[in-house]
């Protein structure tokens, strides 16, 4: 039986900060099984799906998000769109799969084995302006 595509986009978005990320999702690749297992690779698996209504695949696609937002500031940021189809998106993907408990790429494919590509984000890590410096007593 082959696989259907059933592609779907999200974005992932940090309410404090205003990071985001755009997702697309093959949901023909990322089934319940699936999810399932990626959710459970780390603990609070279940405080995590109980945040998204027991919903598991909206649990992992919010993760990923997280996920790749987290990279990004790591990196000192990104930012392009879903209209470039760039380098920074396919390296932010890659990046995600190539994470353990993600499964990894699939030779040719950009959803990978999770089902999940990047196609945009808006992440800035702050720059010097944005951050203050003051002096605490002993």
């Amino acid at each position: 039986m082959s696989e259907q595509i059933n592609v779907k986009r999200y974005k992932v978005k940090d309410t404090w900060k205003d990071y985001e990320v755009t997702l697309e999702v093959n949901l023909g690749r990322l089934t319940e099984e699936r999810a399932e297992l990626i959710n459970t690779f780390w603990t609070g698996a279940e405080d995590r799906q109980d945040e998204e209504n027991g919903d598991v695949i909206r649990t992992v696609i919010r993760l990923a998000g997280l996920e790749v937002i987290c990279e990004m500031l790591e990196d000192g940021g990104a930012a392009f769109s879903s209209k470039d189809n760039s380098y920074p998106a396919t390296c932010s993907t890659w990046a995600l799969q190539n994470r353990e408990g993600w499964g990894g790429k699939i030779e040719g494919d950009e959803f990978g084995w999770c089902g999940i590509r990047v196609v945009a984000a808006d992440v800035q890590a702050p720059s010097f302006e944005d951050v203050a410096l003051a002096e605490v007593a002993l």
